[in-house]
């Protein structure tokens, strides 16, 4: 098996380097977009689009993610914890996250009390937590992102 990785290992960038042209038939060419242009509503939209294809009652069993941004109970929970520091009488209930108005609350609030200014910022944290700018799995998430940002322009 070691034999088999090791040669793999050896011959992959050689076989690269001498047909440089397989790599392109891949490539993916993504418009590019000005961040600067990305107003809130319209990354709003775009996640809505990633998260539910524009469903509000879109479910995701197996992590309890429900409604048109896909908010889970620990979102839930945590807006309600930021909420309650804040000392606002406000408070969301699991059968918000079915509401469209309500999920785009519970995203503002989120995205204010992590302090996330940039769009990559809010959609990567939206995706991973406030740690998701460390994580590889929100580059990919933002790049699906961005591709609905552009087909709304």
């Amino acid at each position: 098996m070691k034999k088999k990785i090791l040669i793999l290992a050896f011959c992959v960038p050689m076989i690269a380097a001498k047909y440089p042209s397989l790599k392109s038939n891949y490539a993916v060419n993504l418009p590019t977009i000005k961040v600067d242009s990305i107003t809130e509503d319209k990354l709003i939209q775009a996640l809505i689009n990633v998260e539910s294809s524009n469903n509000d009652n879109a479910y995701r069993s197996g992590e309890d993610a429900a409604g048109c941004l896909q908010i889970r109970r620990t979102m839930v929970r945590d807006v309600n914890r930021i909420l309650r520091r804040q000392k606002s009488q406000i408070r969301f209930n699991f059968e918000d996250r079915w509401d469209r108005q309500k999920s785009i609350e519970i995203f503002k609030i989120y995205c204010n009390h992590y302090n996330l200014t940039t769009p990559e910022e809010k959609a990567r944290c939206w995706n991973g937590g406030p740690r998701g700018l460390q994580k590889l799995t929100t580059k990919r998430y933002w790049e699906k992102v961005k591709k609905h940002l552009a087909i709304q322009n």
